[in-house]
């Protein structure tokens, strides 16, 4: 428990944290957040809740919904507001926190931090919403303002771990130690940032990104040992409406080639699609060290390197969305 002086803003987005029922389904925010509100009150945390009206298992979340989120931060911190943490569900937790993190780099002085659980807070089958003592939610919570009052920047937090917002994975569907990536480095050194003076073009831009959320699609390709023309359809297939290919290869990378998945690869490319090769290896990251990873390269494609699927997402959404993608000189962060 910790006093807090300055009050946190809680953006609520539904998931697992605050489902109930069998099977688990998100509690609407009437219902949900006077309960959260009071048993926070009562452990002495400054609480403020933002509106939101998206509410949803974060399974069916798009960009459109992205940008929501990025929004409600937006028009909070123009009227001051530095400190957030967002509730979300964890399908989709790490794709959202990489996106944000991308959208909010320019701003200092913010605070937020992405969080949600494995178990709900309450027990699912009482109609009395009774603290389940099993759950992992009550800690993720407050560990999340915990940090969200101390240090500036946008994380994941999950299971005592502060993690880079641009760079987690949810790597195991059932415990709570659910989410890996990159461990934070608290520097607060920009924790009295003056207010950036981005925010009122980045209030002007928020129509242009989401009249273009609806429109961008961004695709992933999981490479299996089918014939190589079967990866040739699907690069030519996915290449029709994407502006981004995720291509999720072998060991550091590695992929069959073939002159018909190279013609694939060549005329997406020429089409203004960007292809980016990562691995379905939870750990290691991508290299060219392999002949059979190598080649690709040589044809326009991106490597990951250490980045998650979920981090390649979030950040070609966001220079997607700015109509930055294809620019020469964008490099992937790890």
């Amino acid at each position: 428990m910790i006093l807090m002086t300055t009050p946190i803003h809680l953006i609520y987005a539904g998931g697992t944290f605050g489902s109930h029922g069998t099977p688990l389904s998100p509690l609407p925010a009437d219902v949900f957040l006077p309960i959260l509100t009071e048993r926070l009150a009562e452990q002495n945390y400054h609480i403020r809740v933002l509106d939101n009206d998206v509410i949803k298992d974060s399974s069916t979340l798009t960009p459109t919904e992205f940008v929501h989120f990025y929004r409600i931060i937006l028009d909070a911190y123009a009227t001051g507001v530095r400190r957030f943490v967002l509730l979300t569900g964890t399908d989709t937790l790490s794709f959202l926190a990489a996106f944000l993190a991308h959208a909010l780099a320019d701003l200092p002085d913010i605070s937020l931090v992405i969080t949600g659980s494995m178990q709900p807070l309450f027990i699912p089958e009482l109609v009395d919403y009774q603290i389940n003592k099993d759950s992992d939610a009550w800690t993720n919570l407050s560990d999340a303002l915990g940090v969200a009052s101390k240090h500036t920047g946008v994380y994941v937090q999950f299971y005592h771990k502060s993690l880079i917002a641009n760079n987690t994975q949810k790597i195991n569907s059932q415990i709570h130690d659910a989410f890996d990536g990159v461990v934070a480095t608290f520097d607060n050194a920009n924790h009295h940032a003056v207010p950036s003076t981005a925010i009122e073009h980045k209030i002007n831009e928020l129509a242009n990104l989401q009249t273009r959320a609806s429109t961008t699609h961004i695709h992933a390709i999981y490479a299996l040992p089918n014939a190589t023309d079967i990866l040739a359809q699907s690069i030519s297939q996915a290449a029709a409406n994407a502006c981004a290919i995720i291509l999720i290869g072998y060991g550091a990378g590695n992929l069959p080639s073939s002159l018909a998945i190279i013609h694939a690869i060549d005329d997406a490319i020429a089409r203004g699609v960007r292809i980016i090769c990562t691995t379905m290896c939870p750990f290691g990251g991508t290299n060219s060290n392999y002949a059979a990873g190598a080649w690709q390269y040589e044809h326009g494609i991106w490597a990951a390197g250490t980045l998650s699927i979920a981090g390649i997402y979030g950040q070609a959404l966001w220079l997607s969305l700015n109509d930055k993608l294809s620019d020469t000189h964008w490099t992937i962060t790890p």
